[in-house]
């Protein structure tokens, strides 16, 4: 996990990538409306569909993903969990790589 890829380094999402964004956003836009109203995760609280989505929050954040307002809410009370910053170090330390799953392969961005 790493937290911006340079500009340059940005490609242009497949009309494939588009559309399961899209699909995720509204997912998340669609458990906030009917379940969210408690809260600001997906079901209220912070729970199992949350944990889940986590990896998902990271790389549209990690690789600039344009996402809609509610998406982007949702996103930045994710990114606010005490958990997060735990991730997020702990992601750093990990010493192994996945060419096929690293954008910026061969030269990854760690900061």
């Amino acid at each position: 996990m790493v937290d911006d890829v340079n500009a340059a380094d940005a490609r242009e999402p497949t009309r494939e990538v588009q559309s399961d964004v899209r699909r995720v956003e509204t997912i998340w836009t669609d458990c906030r409306a009917r379940y969210g109203a408690s809260g600001d995760f997906l079901f209220g609280s912070f729970g199992a569909a949350d944990a889940m989505y986590v990896p998902i929050v990271a790389r549209f954040h990690t690789y600039a993903v344009p996402v809609g307002a509610v998406a982007r809410a949702y996103m930045d009370v994710v990114m606010t969990l005490p958990a997060w910053d735990e991730w997020q170090a702990a992601a750093r330390k990990e010493p192994w790589v996945l060419p096929e799953d690293e954008v910026d392969w061969p030269s990854i961005h760690r900061e």
